[in-house]
């Protein structure tokens, strides 16, 4: 798999002034954007894999992963998302978000069909969490970039953020079992102030980015559009991926999410957790594994050679 996009430098993919607002909101909708190539690249991957892969009902979880022997969440067609995954623009957001040394650990497709797509209730990412904090660490370092496949908005329902609602940590959550809503679990809804919501309205090839903590949603698509958004998951090396968490319920399929055997990739800097397992899951990805080796040692000369200069 040669690797498919330029790898450069990308020191001001965020700005100093957006990431304030992300450590102060816990979310931010950079100005900068995927290339017009880039998104339509994106697009189409998105559509064959959606095309390809029809029992999703408003998400699909692991897209990057291709379906193989050994694989727990495959798709058909994840090869294409996993190079989308390992962008030099979305790696050198998660640099400046979460530090240099990257780990990526997941992604989805949310894609909520027109009319009839599902409401997402207010939740926190990290109310069940996977990525803990290293030695000496108060918190993980983790960022979820979600990307605009679709034109989203309020009409179809764009994700929202309740600025600074992660502060305190971890809220507490209820679990219910609501046949209209994409999770079984939300947060206390006394906890927040949703009168100070954002909507995230994004063109395509856009994206949000927000960490584990701040509480988010979205409002069923009640529009004549369909509504789909490619998402992926990087976090600090210097943090523990926690095998031992075992499965995740209740995030919109019937079938229980395998955390603890999924496959993760270091793709810059280096692995500063000596737990992090990156053997666990990685059954016949032998050739994605040296595409993220690649890039990896490619994201770490650009940065080695520009300290050097």
């Amino acid at each position: 798999m040669a690797i498919r996009f330029a790898v450069t430098r990308q020191d001001n993919i965020v700005t100093d002034a957006e990431i304030v607002r992300y450590r102060r909101d816990g979310f931010v909708l950079p100005k900068t954007c995927l290339s017009e190539d880039d998104t339509a690249m994106l697009q189409e991957a998105v559509e064959r894999v959606l095309h390809d892969n029809p029992d999703w009902h408003n998400l699909l979880r692991m897209p990057h992963i291709p379906a193989r022997d050994g694989q727990d969440e495959g798709v058909i067609g994840g090869e294409e998302l996993f190079k989308i995954a390992l962008h030099p623009t979305l790696i050198s957001v998660a640099r400046r978000l979460v530090g240099p040394n990257v780990i990526m650990w997941g992604g989805e497709i949310f894609a909520k069909p027109p009319s009839i797509g599902k409401a997402t209730p207010w939740h926190q990412d990290n109310y069940t969490p996977n990525v803990k904090p290293g030695p000496e660490r108060s918190s993980a370092a983790s960022a979820m970039i979600w990307i605009a496949v679709d034109n989203v908005d309020k009409e179809n329902g764009c994700l929202r953020f309740i600025p600074g609602s992660g502060r305190s940590g971890t809220l507490g959550h209820s679990s219910h079992q609501d046949a209209g809503k994409m999770l079984n679990f939300e947060v206390d809804t006394k906890q927040i102030d949703e009168s100070q919501a954002v909507d995230a309205e994004l063109k395509s090839g856009h994206f949000s980015v927000h960490d584990p903590y701040v509480v988010h949603g979205a409002n069923a698509n009640t529009s004549g559009r369909r509504r789909a958004g490619l998402t992926f998951h990087y976090m600090a090396a210097e943090d523990i991926y926690d095998r031992s968490f075992g499965v995740a319920y209740g995030s919109g399929r019937n079938k229980a999410a395998q955390v603890g055997r999924r496959p993760i990739w270091l793709v810059s800097g280096e692995n500063r957790h000596p737990d992090n397992d990156f053997a666990v899951g990685h059954q016949s990805l032998e050739d994605l594994d040296a595409y993220a080796e690649d890039v990896r040692l490619e994201i770490n000369r650009q940065h080695a050679s520009r300290v050097t200069a």
